[in-house]
């Protein structure tokens, strides 16, 4: 029992002291969703996601809250003009004791390797920072890392400290196919028993940061269903799983005392992307049709389970809002205080101005369930105001592809959690987010100024009202029309501590520090 203490008539209660974490134990997350490309780090866009970052170390991290810096691998970065970053490496820091590197010091040449593997990986998506800034990349020394871009550039630490483009891979692996194996310096290395349908990492001994990690292992189950997924859970062979929605979550809860949800606003979501340079989306008013015949507010009430938000072209979730459309104007945008039937009345005449009256669409979408949820309910909508609509299902890596190279008439795009509001804005950019052109077709002068004005603004505000003005000229010209935003639902038994479920986005995928009350073991 807590203790109390009483001063002229007031009481305090002292709060019970968190447990000491305690090492030992393996976390098993339990998952539907599969691993996309594998668990190399830098083309990896499913479920190891939450894999690899805890394999590979970093030089830094850019929390996307706030900006601020969080180091890693790096001890210091110094700015000697606007175009230079110079990174001095910790000292201590060592790969995992796996060959070829057998435990051997992390060195600035490793870094260099694996910034220039990025940029010629061909697989890899969103490289235009490194492609078009990326100027030069030196190792001075063993511990001194150079970094050199062509033009000032706000985003430079975030790229080099990104997710996928920051992971640090030996400069022996950078030529090696990494999908089932790989040698890193965070706090756990790969089980070669690993497999795609479960992956195993073992705790990294000879991680710098001690007494981290506290697990011995970390496990990821992939799963075939949901109904599979919450079974394993409901039995204790997963120790964890992320919850296609709220009722799930709450379901599940109900029927596993013991078990404690976590939410948090989603970065990630959905967009409907349409060839602009082709017909009928050429016209303008084709594209403003679809964008009033959408009800946001059915696909947020029965895909989201009223959990959603409508967007803009940055997410509203991203730093609290603070690089986002104020909301009014983003519904105003779709004139979402105008009832459904009136706009989809408009949205038909639209149509038959611009000749387009029963227009057949062939819509691609990746064969991921939730996905060809939304698909089917876009159909439905747009068949409201006589748009056929053929959905084309492709395997997720088909679509992906297809997606690159803007081979497709319109496409569902389950867009990935961006951290700074710079890919979702450059995805409305004549050279796009690769920087070789825009995958919808779409060019506006105006818009790719404005963009890369913003990318010399230290000014956080001065950039944000940049970026406002820059969104303003997007949702009028509608190359992609935004579906909504979701909350984000977890489930763990209560003996997991230390989850985090709130820290902004990939900064999760960071925490180190869970650990297994074996004490507070459901049985």
């Amino acid at each position: 029992m807590a203790a109390a203490t009483g001063c002229g008539g007031s009481t305090k209660i002292a709060p019970t002291p968190e447990p000491q974490p305690r090492r030992g134990g393996t976390l098993r997350t339990g998952t539907t969703l599969p691993l996309a490309h594998g668990l190399d780090p830098q083309i990896e866009t499913g479920t190891g996601l939450a894999i690899f970052p805890r394999v590979y170390g970093y030089l830094l991290h850019v929390d996307p809250a706030d900006d601020a810096t969080v180091y890693d691998h790096a001890m210091s970065v110094e700015q000697p003009d606007a175009q230079t970053y110079i990174f001095k490496l910790r000292d201590g820091v060592r790969f995992q004791d796996v060959a070829p590197v057998n435990g051997r010091t992390v060195t600035s040449e490793d870094v260099a390797a694996s910034i220039l593997r990025y940029r010629d990986n061909p697989l890899v998506l969103n490289k235009a920072w490194h492609r078009g800034i990326l100027d030069k990349v030196e190792a001075v020394d063993a511990a001194t890392l150079r970094v050199t871009t062509s033009i000032p550039y706000v985003y430079s630490l975030s790229e080099l400290g990104g997710l996928a483009a920051g992971a640090i891979l030996p400069r022996e692996l950078t030529g090696a196919d990494l999908s089932t194996s790989g040698v890193g310096s965070g706090p756990f290395r790969i089980d070669p028993a690993s497999s795609k349908d479960d992956v195993r990492l073992v705790r990294n001994d000879g991680y710098y940061n001690q007494p981290l990690p506290y697990l011995d292992a970390m496990e990821w189950l992939i799963l075939p269903s949901d109904e599979m997924k919450i079974a394993a859970f409901k039995q204790q062979r997963v120790d964890a799983v992320p919850n296609r929605d709220r009722f799930e979550a709450q379901e599940l809860a109900a029927a596993s005392p013991g078990a404690e949800i976590a939410s948090e606003p989603a970065l990630a979501y959905l967009s409907l992307g349409l060839r602009v340079d082709r017909v009928p989306f050429s016209d303008p008013r084709v594209r403003e049709a679809i964008d009033l015949a959408l009800d946001r507010d059915a696909l947020i009430r029965d895909i989201a389970f009223g959990d959603g938000d409508v967007l803009g072209p940055v997410n509203p979730h991203l730093a609290g809002g603070f690089w986002s459309l104020p909301r009014d104007e983003v519904v105003a945008s779709q004139r979402g205080k105008t009832s459904i039937d009136a706009r989809r009345a408009d949205a038909r005449a639209m149509l038959a101005e611009a000749g387009a009256a029963g227009a057949r669409i062939r819509l691609q979408v990746a064969k991921l369930p939730q996905v060809l949820d939304v698909a089917a309910v876009v159909r439905e909508h747009l068949r409201q105001v006589g748009l056929e609509v053929e959905l084309e299902t492709l395997d997720q890596l088909a679509w992906y592809v297809n997606l690159r190279r803007g081979d497709f008439e319109a496409t569902l795009i389950g867009q990935l959690p961006y951290e700074s509001p710079d890919t979702p804005v450059r995805l409305y950019h004549s050279r796009g987010i690769d920087g070789t052109g825009n995958m919808f077709g779409f060019s506006d002068s105006r818009i790719d100024a404005l963009v890369e004005r913003s990318w010399a603004e230290q000014d956080r505000s001065t950039r944000r009202d940049t970026l406002l003005e820059a969104q303003r000229l997007m949702i009028d010209a509608r190359p992609m029309l935004q579906l909504f935003t979701n909350t984000a639902y977890s489930t763990a038994w209560s003996y997991v501590r230390n989850r985090r479920p709130g820290v902004a986005g990939s900064m999760a995928q960071y925490n180190y520090e869970q650990w297994i009350d074996r004490e507070g073991t459901v049985n």
